[in-house]
């Protein structure tokens, strides 16, 4: 009996660029923010003290799934995806991480995905607004007025205040009797 030698098993052989020249690397990041920041808890359910904040944006190339008009299959699609994700830790203690949003968008759907990761960082702005008045106000025990909603605080009273962190108002009972 004769054995064949390895070579001959390979007569028919693909080129490596012959191979892969149909292959897209998804995951590509086209855009990222990444941004540290630090609030403050009152201590309700967690720990009172100083909380610090990673927030993290990515609008990147994936397979997104769609579903056909037609025949009402989902299928995986070349398109974009918009993730953020926070981490969270206070002081002493291990990170927490989850993700906050998620959104998918087609392939010729990168305008929309674009505005929206541009919508998102300015919500994560305003979220830091809120953290930064947290931490530089009930820190020192200066708050006067935490709005119930978003807990953004102020140091100043007014019978009627207009929330900075989320456009809620609050009005006194003085405003109210009127």
């Amino acid at each position: 009996m004769t054995q064949s030698m390895l070579s001959s098993f390979s007569q028919n052989t693909i080129s490596i660029g012959e191979l892969t020249k149909n292959f897209r690397p998804w995951n590509n990041i086209i855009f990222d923010w990444d941004v540290k920041y630090f609030g403050y808890s009152r201590g309700i359910d967690e720990p009172e003290g100083m909380i610090e904040y990673r927030v993290i944006v990515r609008l990147m190339e994936a397979l997104v799934k769609t579903k056909d008009r037609k025949t009402k299959k989902k299928n995986e699609r070349p398109g974009y995806k918009l993730i953020i994700t926070q981490n969270m830790a206070f002081k002493g203690k291990e990170w927490l991480s989850f993700i906050v949003y998620e959104a998918s968008f087609p392939k010729d759907k990168l305008k929309k995905a674009l505005d929206e990761f541009q919508r998102e960082l300015l919500n994560i702005q305003l979220w830091i607004k809120t953290a930064e008045s947290r931490v530089r106000l009930i820190s020192k025990g200066l708050d006067v007025f935490e709005c119930l909603s978003c807990g953004w605080v102020t140091n100043a009273w007014s019978d009627d205040i207009t929330c900075e962190g989320c456009g809620k108002r609050y009005w006194s009972e003085k405003l109210w009797r009127r």
